[in-house]
């Protein structure tokens, strides 16, 4: 059931003076990472080797229950950079920019830029929008009113097999059959679903990217007078799932355990679900049916050799922070633009309101954070739609009352201080929006007929503390109605998140 809480943070607010940035501004570090589900060794899963992540845990403060606005990428980061909700934004898919509905709105990086900042994004920060016949408008051309200089993105080539490269040349030549062949590496073509490639880390694109973050760095060791906005983001895991062979090589996929409910939930309607399709894109994946135990088990060992390989580039761009002595005064943030589902309800990839798709890695480390806050786990419900204010805020910079997150500068000093009752996600099939909220104890959806004046028709209600997993409804049945009438008034009020705020 819901509390209705009154929050005092002000005890708490001053409690953290140290944090604001005195004479000198504090630096930001933000990195991005794609399609990477909370599975990771700082979150309790020993099983993948991510030792530069959990180091930086370790030096910060970790947020088990962290969530996105939407399952996938162009939506949630677009809640993340305007510190606006997709219904606020306009931005519910990936053929859509804020921009083209907001022109004039002031983004995250932009915020900073206008307050003395040097902003600078390398990788995928935005999602690119892909007009016919031209590039990425958004992060490879340059977004002028975010970043004091055009974004850095590499290329889109993906494979580096034999197997691969012919594969991808065959589907290249059937999209584009009048282009010379030498142009694939040009274009985004879908070959085999995993590669082991035999290259080193910086010919891949997320190396490159980190070896760009590297040398801005380098750079801003030489000026510490200047204040900067670094936004590093890592495409990987991302699919198809490719890494050099050496990652694969620290995971054997014969011990590589399959999901543990491989089942749709009970009583869920299926149009919550999706086929999979993602994941049957690929040349080498059935296009029907159910996935072998062996193609599972290679599945995810690339999906964890990506992370891996993910997370060496993300020590390298922290040792760069440290050995330019930036660390001090730089605040670090990192996140997940979503979760993803990896065989569990019988689904892969992500595009759906469930915990495991909407459930996010997320990071924070300041400088003069609470000795209380340094190593710990906050179970405090937070949102990527708080970013934006949070960053501002333990920066010292004043934001507008227009973003619709909240700041977790308090929550480093205390982190297990009373704090939302309520995170909220949405993600819609066809005519159908749906609309999900998390609580301390449940997840409740809400489905609406958008071609029927928003009628509900399903519902869906999860109780996590007697079903963590998610494997039945429960909003059927007779015994959950006061539940789901509170929930449902709980979530349509402004859709829950105003009265979720502090």
């Amino acid at each position: 059931m819901i509390k209705k809480f009154t929050y005092a943070i002000t005890a708490a607010s001053l409690a953290i003076g140290v944090l604001q940035a005195e004479e000198k501004k504090l630096n930001v570090l933000m990195i991005a990472v794609d399609d990477m589900r909370p599975e990771l060794g700082c979150y309790g899963a020993s099983h993948v080797k991510s030792p530069n992540i959990d180091k930086l845990a370790a030096s910060g403060l970790l947020f088990k229950r962290a969530y996105c606005q939407q399952a996938i990428c162009g939506p949630t980061r677009a809640s993340l950079l305007t510190g606006l909700r997709p219904d606020s934004s306009g931005v519910h898919g990936n053929h859509a920019h804020y921009r083209d509905k907001n022109p004039d709105i002031v983004t995250l990086p932009q915020h900073f830029k206008n307050n003395g900042y040097f902003s600078a994004a390398c990788g995928k920060i935005n999602h690119g929008v892909f007009p016919k016949g031209m590039a990425p408008r958004w992060d490879v051309m340059g977004d002028a009113e975010s970043w004091s200089t055009p974004a850095f993105r590499p290329g889109p080539r993906y494979y580096y097999t034999e197997e691969g490269i012919k594969a991808a040349q065959g589907i290249f030549k059937r999209i584009y059959p009048k282009k010379p062949i030498e142009k694939w590496t040009e274009h985004l073509v879908f070959g085999p679903l995993t590669e082991a490639s035999p290259v080193e880390d910086d010919v891949l694109y997320d190396g490159q990217v980190a070896k760009r973050a590297v040398e801005y760095l380098d750079e801003f060791g030489k000026k510490k007078d200047q204040p900067f906005f670094l936004a590093v983001g890592f495409i990987k895991p991302h699919s198809p799932y490719i890494a050099p062979e050496k990652y694969f090589n620290l995971y054997d996929p014969e011990k590589i355990a399959l999901a543990e409910n491989p089942d749709f939930p009970t009583d869920a309607p299926r149009y919550a679900g999706h086929s999979s399709g993602e994941k049957r894109r690929y040349t080498d994946q059935a296009k029907r049916g159910a996935f072998s135990t062996k193609d599972q088990q290679r599945t995810k060992q690339a999906y964890y050799a990506c992370i891996s390989y993910i997370d060496a580039q993300i020590g390298l761009v922290l040792d760069a922070l440290d050995k330019n002595g930036l660390a001090e005064n730089t605040i670090v943030i990192l996140w997940s633009d979503h979760g993803y589902h990896l065989g569990e309800k019988g689904l892969w990839g992500k595009t759906t309101n469930y915990e495991l798709d909407t459930n996010v890695a997320f990071i924070c480390r300041a400088p003069g954070m609470k000795a209380e806050a340094v190593g710990k786990q906050s179970k405090a419900l937070v949102e990527l739609v708080d970013v934006f204010p949070s960053l501002a805020d333990l920066a010292g910079i004043p934001v507008t009352k227009k973003l619709e997150g909240s700041s977790i500068k308090p929550l480093l000093a205390d982190p297990d201080m009373k704090w939302k009752h309520a995170a909220f996600s949405q993600f819609g099939r066809g005519k159908r929006r749906g609309y999900a909220m998390k609580t301390d104890r449940y997840r409740y959806v809400e489905w609406l007929d958008t071609k029927n004046g928003n009628a509900v028709v399903d519902r869906e209600l999860y109780d996590h503390q007697n079903d963590p997993k998610e494997t039945k409804n429960i909003a059927k049945d007779p015994a959950q109605a006061k539940v789901v009438e509170e929930l449902s008034e709980y979530l349509n009020q402004g859709k829950g998140w105003k009265k979720a705020q502090l």
